[in-house]
């Protein structure tokens, strides 16, 4: 990941072929002391693992896409469980043939690039588990 651009609340960031962005964006989160943010992205992926939360059965349904995919949108936060930094993202990708795949993302593996944009937000977005839904939810 390369910082393209920044200022003092927000940031041009750039991920590149191979990178998981996820697990490289806890870090970079980890090491600005970010405990706050929004963010969005586009780009291109070679491996998504999206997920649809089943409300009833109180966990996560995951499938992994790996091919070749648009990032077409990417919108996620991040905030702190047991001050670690913790994503909430959901995206939307395209194939070849224009049909779409949408979901939570847990994973995102780069295939050319992604470009996203965040913005530091003041303070700190913890999450603390939610008895009803079994979720870490914002507190």
């Amino acid at each position: 990941m390369k910082t393209i651009l920044q200022d003092n609340r927000r940031y041009v960031l750039r991920f590149d072929k191979d990178e998981e962005v996820f697990e490289t964006l806890k870090k970079f989160l980890a090491s600005e002391k970010i405990t706050a943010s929004a963010f969005s992205a586009i780009g291109a992926s070679k491996l998504v693992e999206l997920s649809y939360f089943n409300l009833e059965a109180k966990k996560y349904q995951n499938k992994v896409f790996e091919e070749d995919l648009e990032v077409i949108s990417l919108t996620g936060n991040s905030g702190a469980l047991n001050n670690i930094p913790v994503l909430h993202a959901h995206g939307m990708f395209s194939r070849a043939d224009y049909s779409t795949l949408g979901g939570h993302v847990f994973k995102l593996v780069i295939s050319a690039t992604c470009e996203m944009f965040l913005i530091k937000l003041d303070g700190k977005m913890e999450r603390g588990l939610d008895e009803n839904t079994r979720l870490n939810l914002l507190i």
